[in-house]
């Protein structure tokens, strides 16, 4: 068997998850600042060309990190609510995404980076995260105001946490804000 990482089942697919799985490591270790295209090469043993190729550029690779680092929190939210409508399912999914993305050890460095105010106007701009955040807690998807209010109050949240009691009561104020399926 080959031990070329780049030979073995569909050359462009491996590439890539390998790549994005080196990343995340890295990002885990030392933080999203320090993230650069060549330490991301060395660790994975390939050259810079074969990142760009089968990865991207910088902006790609970690918004391929958050989607693969982002998908157990989601199955994790989706578990925690199944049954739930309403106000429940929103409370349920908000502290459930909060406590997972606070444990989580790639997302405990995004939080920890220097840019990560300026880094927020993406998330309330992406249609993704808006898609995801209205099927979350329950929210139809055309509220276009109440899914950008849901998404600023809980980037508000992760960002400048409140102790736990505090923190209840604001996820409370936050769902009588918005307008639930």
């Amino acid at each position: 068997m080959s031990s070329d990482w780049l030979i073995d089942g569909n050359r462009p697919d491996v590439a890539r998850a390998r790549l994005i799985a080196c990343a995340t490591d890295l990002i885990a270790r030392r933080g999203v600042t320090k993230f650069d295209i060549n330490g991301l090469a060395r660790h994975a043993h390939c050259s810079r060309a074969t990142v760009y190729r089968h990865a991207g550029g910088r902006a790609a690779i970690i918004e391929g990190v958050l989607a693969a680092t982002s998908a157990p929190i989601i199955t994790a939210v989706r578990t925690a609510t199944t049954g739930l409508g309403g106000s429940d399912r929103a409370r349920v999914a908000i502290s459930v995404a909060l406590r997972e993305l606070r444990e989580d050890r790639v997302f405990r460095q995004f939080l920890r980076s220097s840019h990560l105010i300026t880094l927020a106007p993406t998330a309330v701009a992406s249609n993704t995260v808006a898609a995801l955040a209205a099927e979350l807690i329950g929210i139809d998807p055309s509220e276009t105001t109440s899914t950008e209010f849901a998404i600023r109050s809980f980037l508000t949240l992760l960002l400048w946490p409140a102790e736990p009691t505090e923190e209840d009561r604001l996820i409370g104020s936050m769902i009588a804000g918005i307008n639930h399926r």
